[in-house]
């Protein structure tokens, strides 16, 4: 009987215990703003191959201190035209910041580059403000194949 209480006792102060943790250390409060991103997509020379163009969103700059780290994924979307216009929600508590990386499907194949076919031309444009309402992004289409990570964080 004794061992019994005892054994209650421990439960229940472990069981305080971990509800207590789960309140102190859980995550932040998940909070969105509505954005608009408007642009347009460019090459360094010449016209925007024909194709279907990719994109996707990210938050510049996630979490803070030694977790910082660039680029933390939003969403994707696709434009046939080279001036484009997307509405996403922004998660303010993931981070600071907007990039936009595109890419054209120059070679139809609807596939981001393969050991065999690398055609397709890509770029990113960034701000380190945090959006809000309708944000204006151009891009230049700078190389081939190149994913976000690539452009960003630039090379010192």
């Amino acid at each position: 009987m004794r061992f019994l209480k005892r054994f209650l006792i421990v439960i229940v102060v472990l069981a305080i215990c971990f509800i207590l943790l789960d309140r102190c250390a859980g995550l932040p409060n998940p909070e969105y703003t509505t954005v608009t991103v408007n642009g347009d997509v460019k090459m360094i020379a010449g016209p925007v191959p024909a194709g279907t163009i990719h994109f996707r969103l990210y938050v510049l700059e996630s979490l803070e201190g030694v977790l910082q780290h660039p680029l933390e994924e939003i969403e994707d979307f696709e434009s046939d035209s080279a001036t484009f216009s997307h509405t996403f929600e922004y998660p303010l508590h993931m981070g600071t910041g907007l990039a936009v990386h595109a890419w054209v499907d120059a070679d139809g194949d609807n596939i981001f580059c393969t050991p065999s076919a690398r055609l397709d031309p890509s770029g990113l444009a960034s701000d380190t403000e945090t959006p809000s309402g309708e944000v204006q992004l151009d891009i230049t289409l700078t190389e081939n194949c190149r994913a976000a990570n690539w452009f960003y964080p630039p090379a010192p």
